[in-house]
């Protein structure tokens, strides 16, 4: 899961991308860079926060009417700082001149890889759509429809969730194009303003850079923008659009809308639905910040229990996407504490989003009931996470599910309730996500393997043994 930018237009847009990687901060936090070419590529990317990799002026501010931008989050690679340093994107080739930001997860990079004479730099993904696409691409005059059949040949040989934004040069003018995959696992937006295209992974980047909000980008779309404004779109493989779930219950932020829907509104609406299915009695309702704060809302306002801040979050970063239990646990300790006024004697309804590893939730109920709350119920707006995403989520062993049990089987909502100290703890359905969501979103990691698209169940199968057997080797 990433952050991407893509910009065109008639005035440089380098500022315009560092102010919307802002924007894109929460999609991945262990690495961030920029590129922004006028015949000459200008590149910064480095580890780290958008605001500690541009801490210079000449970093902000670089040449180009045409530039893509890209924060990261780890999914391949080691947790060292040369192995971040090295996985930041963006990435490009020369000859022909391409280069790229991805958001998604390509799962038969090996297969790909046979395909290409060209060396891949990198571990990450990007790889497995750059080189295929320069090779598709060198020696030919580039222009939308070479730009077109090179993503129909390209597409058929890569398999799984991609939404990439590329930039090139046609020999007249840059080139800016985006490539979604059939399904559209990965958001892909387009905005404009005054000359200037800006393809984003969320709508929330248009309100910061004040662009207006154009169209989702379809599934196994191709759009292709010029610098004199000229868009050309082609719909190269017509699937039923699969939105990755998580989006919606965790990675999006709640100002973002996908595919027309209001991650706000969604989240609300589980939250309703979560009272409804897991009613409980209790004195208030208290999100963990920020995470569950629209789910709380919801349950408040469909039970009638009073919510309040009976916890305060004291730092910005996501404990989810951190790559080490250490680092998880730290984020966790130092930026949490609770109001003992608010939690002294009562009742609690605890909601959040979700609950992976368990890490963030059992110490929340400990330091409930260490600050005096009476009873600490856990409602949660996402279905137990069973299941490894190979599709770009860093979950991929059993190990990494507080649902599991060491040998495979799923626990009960009772047993995990014990396992994270709470009274009591309830998970949305099924069939209310689903339906609160209002789409047929992807749910490979909550049901394995069938909340796959159809295509793709055989192979994420396979790679789930592949994956145990490697996993016994190692132990």
């Amino acid at each position: 899961m990433c952050g991407i930018i893509g910009m065109i237009g008639n005035k440089p847009v380098s500022r315009l991308i560092y102010h919307g990687l802002f924007s894109v901060q929460h999609r991945g936090q262990s690495s961030a860079g920029k590129l922004t070419y006028d015949g000459n590529i200008h590149m910064y990317k480095d580890y780290g926060l958008v605001r500690d990799v541009f801490n210079e002026e000449r970093k902000i501010d670089t040449p180009g009417n045409v530039g893509i931008g890209h924060t990261r989050y780890s999914t391949a690679g080691m947790d060292d700082i040369e192995s971040l340093k090295r996985n930041a994107q963006p990435e490009y080739v020369i000859n022909p001149f391409l280069a790229a930001v991805h958001n998604g997860n390509i799962y038969n990079g090996s297969e790909v890889r046979k395909l290409t004479k060209r060396i891949p730099r990198t571990e990450c993904d990007i790889q497995w759509l750059l080189l295929p696409m320069a090779d598709q691409l060198y020696g030919k005059k580039i222009d939308a429809d070479a730009v077109f059949e090179a993503a129909k040949n390209v597409m058929k040989i890569v398999k799984g969730s991609y939404s990439a934004i590329f930039v090139t040069d046609s020999g007249e003018n840059p080139l800016l194009f985006a490539v979604t995959d059939p399904h559209k696992i990965r958001p892909l937006v387009l905005g404009r303003r005054d000359g200037i295209y800006c393809l984003a992974s969320e709508t929330r980047v248009f309100k910061k850079i004040r662009f207006e909000y154009v169209k989702d980008i379809p599934g196994g779309s191709v759009v292709v923008i010029d610098q004199k404004g000229n868009v050309f779109e082609k719909r190269i493989v017509k699937k039923e659009e699969r939105p990755c779930m998580f989006e919606f219950v965790y990675f999006a932020k709640p100002d973002s809308r996908i595919n027309g829907k209001s991650v706000h509104n969604v989240r609300v609406e589980i939250g309703r639905r979560l009272a409804r299915e897991s009613p409980v009695d209790a004195d208030i309702v208290v999100p963990v910040p920020e995470s569950g704060r629209r789910y709380a809302l919801g349950f408040s306002r469909e039970s009638g229990i009073p919510i309040d801040e009976g916890i305060l979050k004291d730092k910005a970063e996501r404990s989810f996407i951190q790559q080490t239990q250490e680092k998880r646990d730290k984020i966790v300790e130092e930026g949490i504490s609770f109001i003992r006024s608010v939690l002294d004697g009562k009742r609690v309804v605890l909601v959040d989003d979700s609950i992976v590893r368990g890490t963030n939730i059992r110490r929340l109920v400990k330091g409930m009931k260490d600050a005096g709350a009476k009873e600490v119920h856990v409602r949660i707006g996402c279905p137990p996470l069973i299941a490894p995403c190979y599709l770009g989520i860093d979950m991929r062993s059993k190990k990494e599910f507080i649902a599991r049990r060491k040998d495979g089987s799923i626990k009960t909502w009772d047993e995990i309730a014990k396992e994270i100290g709470a009274d009591s703890l309830a998970y949305i359905s099924h069939k209310s996500l689903k339906e609160a969501i209002g789409l047929n979103p992807c749910m490979g990691c909550i049901d394995f393997p069938d909340g796959y698209p159809k295509e793709m169940r055989e192979d994420v199968e396979q790679m789930f043994l592949k994956d145990m057997e490697n996993k016994r080797a190692y132990e």
